[in-house]
C-alpha cells in the first residue's frame, strides 16, 4: 500500500477511535478530578492509569519514587536503533478547594485539579488506547513512551524524579500538552523558544527578641521589616538586573504576631521568583539575600533567605513546534494552530526539554465566546471537547516518523 494510503487509513482511525473513546474519556477524567491528589501522593491516580493502560493490553511500570508511571508502545519487529517518541502528562492536583457546583466536583477537602492535569492524563491515557489499537492493525510506525509525571506543582518538581527513573532513555524527541483558558477549544497554541519562565520560590525569615508595642526602642520592628521587603525588594531588583529579562518577585504569603500590643519575635514572607531568561533568573538569585539583607538591616534584625530552586524556562524547538504544527493542520483542520506569548507561570517539563527535544503546546480549553477562569483558581473549567482534541493531535505526531523532525 503506498505511504499516502497507509497515512490516510492511520488518521482515519486516530478520528475513529477518538470518537468512539470520548465518553468513556471524560468519565475517566471526571473520575480523577473526583478524587485528586497531591504531588507524590498520586496513589489512586497512578493505579487508574496502570488499570486503563493494561485494560488496553499495554504494561505500564511504576516509576521508583512510588508514584507515576511510563508506558512503552511498540510496533511489531520494533527497531530500537530509531529511538522512542516521548508523551508527557502531569498527574497531581493543587491544595486548593473545589468552587465548582458539578456532581464530579473534588470529594478531597482543599485538594482540586484547578489546573487541568486530569485533562492530560486522560487525554494520554487515551492516546495509549487508541496507539494499542493502531499496533494491533500494523500502523504504528514507530515506537512511543507514555509518561505520566508525579508533582508538577511541586518545586523543584516531579520531572526530575520521573527523569531520575529512566523516562527519557532512548527517547529522541518529546511533547505535551498543557490547558490554556485563553484559548478556544479546537485549537492549540504555539511557540517557538521559551514558552513559560524560570520559577523559584523564595522564603526569607526574620528574627528579633520580640517586646511591647509600647517600647519599640527597646526590640526589634519585626512587622516593619517584613512589610519592606513586601515593598522594596521587586524595586531594587528591577534597578539591577536588566528589565528584558522580565525579572518578577511577588509575595503571596507573610505571617507574623499573634496579637495587637505585642512585637513579635519571627516572621516570614514566601513568594515566587520569575524570570524570562536564564541570564536574569540566576543574577536575581544571587541578589534577592544581598538585597533582603540590605533592606532590613535599619530594623536590626537577623535575616534569613532561602532561594529554592525551581524550574527552568521550558523553551520549545523550532522543528518540534512545527512537528505539532503539522499534526495539528492534518487532523484538525488549517485554522487550529494559533500563536502565544512566553508566560511567566513556571512549568517542570521544561528539565525534560533540555535533555530532548521537542515542545510544549498549548491546548485550548475555553468554549468559543465565553469566559473561562484561569488556572490555579478553584472555579477554574474546561470544556471537555478538549480531549479528543488533545487525543487526536498526540496520536498523530506519535505516528508521524521523521528522523530529521528535531
Amino acid at each position: 500500500m503506498p505511504a499516502a494510503d497507509i497515512d490516510a487509513a492511520r488518521r482515519a482511525e486516530i478520528s475513529r477511535l477518538a470518537d468512539a473513546l470520548n465518553e468513556r474519556l471524560i468519565a475517566i477524567r471526571r473520575d480523577i478530578h473526583a478524587h485528586p491528589e497531591i504531588g507524590h501522593h498520586e496513589h489512586r491516580t497512578t493505579a487508574l492509569i496502570v488499570d486503563e493502560l493494561e485494560r488496553a493490553g499495554l504494561v505500564a511500570k511504576v516509576l521508583p519514587v512510588g508514584t507515576g508511571a511510563y508506558c512503552d508502545v511498540l510496533p511489531g519487529g520494533y527497531d530500537d536503533s530509531s529511538g522512542l517518541l516521548g508523551l508527557r502528562a502531569d498527574i497531581d492536583a493543587l491544595p486548593i478547594p473545589d468552587g465548582k457546583n458539578v456532581d464530579y466536583a473534588s470529594r478531597n477537602p482543599g485538594v482540586c485539579h484547578a489546573c487541568g492535569h486530569d485533562v492530560h492524563t486522560a487525554i494520554l491515557i487515551g492516546v495509549g488506547i487508541v496507539l494499542s489499537r493502531l499496533r494491533d492493525l500494523g500502523l504504528l510506525p514507530r515506537g512511543v513512551r507514555l509518561i505520566f509525571q508525579p508533582a508538577e506543582e511541586g518545586s523543584p518538581g516531579g520531572a526530575l524524579d520521573a527523569i531520575e527513573g529512566g523516562v527519557l532513555h532512548d527517547l529522541t524527541e518529546i511533547y505535551a500538552l498543557h490547558c490554556d483558558p485563553r484559548t478556544d477549544v479546537g485549537q492549540v497554541a504555539l511557540k517557538v523558544g521559551a514558552i513559560t519562565s524560570a520559577v523559584d520560590q523564595v522564603n526569607i525569615t526574620l528574627n528579633g527578641t520580640g517586646g511591647h508595642t509600647s517600647r519599640p526602642q527597646l526590640t526589634q520592628d519585626v512587622i516593619g521589616a517584613l512589610g519592606a521587603l513586601a515593598t522594596m525588594t521587586q524595586l531594587l531588583l528591577s534597578r539591577r538586573i536588566d528589565p528584558r529579562s522580565g525579572v518578577s518577585l511577588m509575595w503571596g504569603s507573610m505571617h507574623s504576631g499573634s496579637v495587637a500590643n505585642a512585637i513579635p519575635r519571627t516572621g516570614e514572607i514566601v513568594g515566587t521568583l520569575r524570570a524570562l531568561d536564564a541570564a536574569g533568573w540566576q543574577l536575581a538569585k544571587q541578589l534577592i539575600p544581598e538585597l533582603a539583607a540590605d533592606i532590613v538591616r535599619p530594623f536590626g534584625v537577623e535575616v534569613d533567605v532561602a532561594v529554592t530552586d525551581g524550574v527552568p524556562p521550558a523553551v520549545n524547538h523550532a522543528r518540534g513546534v512545527r512537528r505539532l504544527t503539522r499534526a495539528a493542520e492534518e487532523m484538525l483542520g488549517p485554522d487550529a494552530v494559533t500563536t502565544t506569548e512566553q508566560s511567566l507561570g513556571g512549568e517542570d517539563f521544561s528539565w525534560m526539554l533540555q535533555q530532548v527535544p521537542g515542545a510544549l503546546a498549548r491546548l485550548g480549553v475555553r468554549t468559543p465566546g465565553e469566559i473561562c477562569p484561569d488556572i490555579h483558581q478553584p472555579t477554574f473549567v474546561v470544556d471537555e471537547a478538549c480531549i479528543p482534541v488533545g487525543l487526536e493531535l498526540l496520536t498523530e505526531v506519535a505516528t508521524t516518523f521523521e528522523r530529521a523532525a528535531i
